[in-house]
């Protein structure tokens, strides 16, 4: 998947002017699913040594598509839908989204039945579903 930058906003602190972190936002989309997030380096995900007015914008870019492999498996579903033809279920999109510690991600994942090999689309579930998107996250984000 590419990942494409969208956004870098540094935060600074008030009395130093100092960089204390930096929000980037990037945008993915594949086939099967499509994401926007804006995730907060913080300076703990820093090397020792290193500050943010140190980094490019795509050394930046870097640090936050590196948080997405822990961060995509914690996400919440918040609904799914059905697209019907003929009267028959061919596909669903998952709606998630996280947001915690200053991140923010929005998912969308487009399933059909090659998705689900062990029942048809029509009796899916909310864990089937959840099952579903965690298999696909894993290949696009792998974590090692």
């Amino acid at each position: 998947m590419e990942i494409i930058n969208q956004s870098i906003q540094y935060q600074m602190e008030t009395s130093t002017g100092n960089t204390d972190s930096v929000v980037v936002g990037l945008h993915g989309k594949t086939d099967k699913l499509e994401f926007s997030a804006n995730l907060t380096i913080v300076a703990a995900d820093l090397e020792a040594g290193t500050t943010f007015d140190d980094l490019s914008k795509k050394q930046l870019c870097a640090l936050a598509a590196k948080k997405l492999p822990k961060l995509m498996p914690t996400l919440s579903y918040s609904n799914y839908q059905f697209f019907v033809q003929n009267d028959a279920p061919i596909r669903l999109t998952a709606y998630s989204d996280l947001s915690t510690n200053g991140s923010y991600i929005s998912l969308s994942s487009t399933l059909d039945q090659s998705d689900f090999t062990n029942k048809a689309i029509e009796s899916v579930g909310y864990e089937d579903v959840k099952s579903a998107v965690k298999t696909i996250l894993s290949q696009e984000f792998p974590t090692s």
